[in-house]
């Protein structure tokens, strides 16, 4: 049996931030190896322009090239479709159900994870692994925590992380700004949205 941590998003680009969190799930709970999974359709960003697969595949690849317990799983991207963590993670236990998983977050995305789809689902079949950070209203995350584990029987477990102040977001908006954007994104990263022009228009 394996731990196994699930690193799920856009990756639209993958930043420093989404390392520091898989590296730090890595080390302070012992996993084996943390699985990123970029999304085909995110439903809930239904509204915006997503760049291609392939694209934010590449960005997935080069950033953690040199990191062996990085691994990337195509997933959603094979299945086509809107990607809901749920089909995901019993997908995942179908497959390997000796492997235990844990589902890596932030405070905020425990505070909205009952609007996501059929979150049931998702708390019968992971642990999750949730960043706190410095900021974080730790009575109200701590009050979320309690209320999830009661109605849900979830797994829920809290990690410190120091305050990483990026978002892929931010990056987007300031791609033309190198000064401000490099030091945010793993050199590789950066190199390939130099080379293909990405977020210029």
């Amino acid at each position: 049996m394996a731990k196994i941590g699930l690193m799920g998003g856009t990756f639209d680009p993958i930043h420093n931030g989404h390392l520091f969190l898989a590296k730090q799930a890595l080390t302070e709970f012992g996993l084996d190896r943390v699985l990123f999974i970029p999304n085909h359709i995110p439903w809930m960003k239904s509204g915006r322009k997503i760049t291609d697969d392939q694209e934010r595949v590449d960005m997935v690849l080069a950033a953690i090239a040199d990191e062996p317990r990085f691994e990337i799983s195509y997933i959603e991207m094979n299945a086509g479709g809107n990607s809901y963590t749920c089909n995901t993670v019993q997908q995942l236990h179908k497959e390997h159900p000796e492997h235990e998983y844990f589902f890596i977050m932030g405070a905020d995305s425990l505070f909205s994870i009952e609007k996501w789809y059929h979150p049931e689902i998702i708390f019968e079949h992971v642990c999750l692994l949730v960043a706190v950070r410095d900021d974080c209203d730790l009575h109200a995350l701590n009050d979320k925590k309690v209320d999830l584990e009661e109605k849900y029987q979830a797994k829920i477990y809290l990690m410190h992380m120091d305050k990483v102040d990026i978002s892929s977001t931010w990056i987007r908006e300031h791609i033309m700004q190198p000064d401000e954007v490099a030091d945010k994104l793993p050199g590789n990263v950066y190199k390939i949205i130099q080379e293909r022009q990405l977020y210029i228009n």
